[in-house]
């Protein structure tokens, strides 16, 4: 009976080992860009990540939950590289705003221009059983809009932008364009529409 036990609790911690979640969902993060949501099955995550397919749905009930998952990855991706763009306060904002930006255009070029933003094509590949999926996004964006504001009062508080500047209305301009020049990038197959965008905006500040 001990033996049993020790057995089945040694195959249940094996399937519940965070690096096999953190495996499959970092690789349907990809695969969902690259290809398409609607075009990834689960076992093509298992034979893309290596991760068993029990492991899989042990964590994942559906691909469904997989998609949730994928996109609680990106937002900690961007969430995290926008908290250190706010606590490198001896750095200039502009400066810092074209390393965000660089750290973007990689990505994307890594992707071979495939899913310029995850976040919009996240969105509108989500299938209408998954609201709580479109909701985590639109939640990331309304995130964004007070994040974005504290970055540019930083900027009004060093001097680097003009004097009457309203950070609200700034940083939902730069949030607006900067999807917009994400999506044209990934049309026309290159980076420097991002890295333009980004210093027109940044020089219509000063």
């Amino acid at each position: 009976m001990t033996n049993q036990k020790s057995i089945s609790g040694a195959v249940k911690s094996k399937s519940s080992n965070p690096v096999n979640r953190t495996k499959a969902v970092e690789v349907a993060a990809q695969l969902f860009l690259r290809q398409g949501y609607s075009y990834v099955s689960m076992d093509e995550v298992v034979r893309a990540s290596g991760v068993s397919k029990s492991n899989i749905y042990y964590h994942f009930k559906n691909k469904e939950e997989l998609l949730q998952a994928v996109v609680q990855y990106w937002i900690a991706q961007y969430e995290s590289g926008l908290y250190l763009l706010l606590s490198q306060r001896d750095r200039e904002v502009t400066e810092r705003i074209y390393s965000f930006i660089a750290s973007l255009s990689a990505g994307m070029e890594g992707r071979d221009y495939k899913g310029s933003c995850p976040f919009i094509t996240l969105y509108m590949q989500t299938p209408a059983s998954a609201p709580e999926v479109k909701e985590s996004i639109a939640r990331f964006f309304r995130d964004l809009q007070p994040m974005m504001e504290k970055l540019l009062q930083q900027g009004l508080d060093r001097g680097e932008f003009r004097k009457g500047l309203e950070p609200g209305p700034a940083a939902s301009l730069f949030i607006a364009a900067l999807e917009g020049s994400l999506v044209l990038a990934e049309t026309a197959r290159d980076i420097g529409i991002i890295e333009q965008s980004a210093r027109t905006f940044c020089q219509m500040l000063r």
